[in-house]
């Protein structure tokens, strides 16, 4: 029994020493060139846009207001923000995001949560001055594919188009936005 638990402590003390080295050495290393394109989304953003009439109701407006920042490390941005839409969508709410960048799998990640009880967990591309973001989301039993694509317009401003689509290849808009930079 004596011999079980040394066993057993000693798997424990080196799964932990395993962890430790692990994580120091993901924190020394430094954030790779593809992180530093997040930079444009820091700071502190407003969007308005409207939310078209669909299947998911009437439609209206939506505003958000945006406060984002770097962790320290840089290697995420972390976004917090208030909203406000139709009540027929949820009303109004806040949401924590991360953006970050996976280089195992060379693409940038947006994890979203809300107060509303969705979570977001999408991957990104980007392409010259257009951001298009992807996932798959569960709403009443039914799998809807949808797509932001963020298209930057000057240092202070880009446009936001949010899209779903059920078969993965017909696309309707749900909302389009523009947001600024304060």
């Amino acid at each position: 029994m004596q011999l079980k638990k040394v066993l057993i402590s000693s798997l424990a003390l080196f799964t932990a020493v395993l962890f430790a080295a692990s994580a120091g050495a993901q924190m020394s290393t430094t954030p790779g060139p593809e992180l530093k394109k997040l930079d444009y989304f820091v700071g502190n953003w407003t969007v308005e846009g409207t939310i078209g009439q669909g299947p998911w109701g009437a439609g209206g407006k939506f505003t958000s207001t945006d406060t984002r920042q770097w962790m320290p490390g840089n290697f995420f941005v972390e976004g917090h923000a208030d909203f406000k839409m139709p009540t027929e969508l949820g009303g109004d709410g806040k949401a924590v995001a991360f953006m970050g960048y996976d280089t195992d799998k060379n693409e940038y990640t947006f994890d979203q949560f809300n107060s509303q009880g969705r979570r977001e967990a999408s991957k990104g591309t980007v392409s010259g001055d257009t951001w298009t973001w992807t996932h798959t989301q569960n709403y009443g039993g039914q799998d809807v594919n949808l797509r932001m694509t963020t298209k930057i317009l000057s240092p202070t401003s880009y446009t936001l188009k949010y899209e779903v689509s059920i078969d993965g290849t017909t696309w309707m808009t749900f909302m389009d936005a523009k947001a600024t930079k304060k």
